[in-house]
């Protein structure tokens, strides 16, 4: 990683690339909405536009290394409210990953953690995936919306199940009734 601020101005930051259509361009590239496994590939500290604050820009990568979404976490911003769900969305960071706090974005970079993709369409620009939520991993979280789906409908077909299961008085004691 290599400091460039030095190299470049602010403006030229936000410079778009020539020869490439936004208002014509589609992307065919959108994962599905829902959960979806993955890794952190480098968070890093960043000052918005305006200079008055700083966010936490994040670039999580899908498990097979194919597709990117970013993130940004506002810590330091003139509302409040933008603040406070930043370090909220943090917090919860830490707990996915196992940890109390986080110090440093260092510690995230290269950290597996399985986000909620939502689809987000904006005037303009080209549809894209957005990161609306962080959870642990799990090898049994579902992959994409779907598969979560079918799961609940599995869990409510077990709990019917369960509840359809019959005993005959003989085989219970007074001992093992739970009330």
């Amino acid at each position: 990683m290599g400091n460039i601020s030095s190299l470049i101005t602010k403006e030229q930051q936000y410079i778009r690339p020539s020869g490439v259509d936004y208002n014509n361009a589609t992307n065919k590239n959108l994962l599905p909405a829902g959960w979806m496994n993955g890794y952190i590939e480098s968070a890093e500290i960043r000052d918005t536009r305006s200079g008055t604050g700083q966010y936490i820009y994040i670039a999580w990568r899908t498990l097979d290394g194919q597709h990117l979404v970013h993130d940004h976490i506002n810590i330091k911003n003139d509302n409040p409210v933008a603040v406070d769900i930043g370090l909220r969305t943090l917090g919860t960071i830490a707990r996915a990953l196992g940890m109390e706090s986080i110090d440093d974005t260092e510690q995230l970079n290269g950290r597996e953690i399985a986000v909620r993709l939502a689809i987000e369409e904006a005037g303009e620009w080209p549809a894209r995936n957005v990161i609306k939520a962080y959870a642990k991993t799990s090898t049994t979280r579902p992959k994409r919306a779907s598969d979560l789906d079918k799961t609940r409908h599995q869990i409510r077909g077990n709990e019917n199940r369960n509840q359809q299961v019959n005993f005959r008085q003989d085989d219970i004691s007074a001992d093992q009734i739970p009330f």
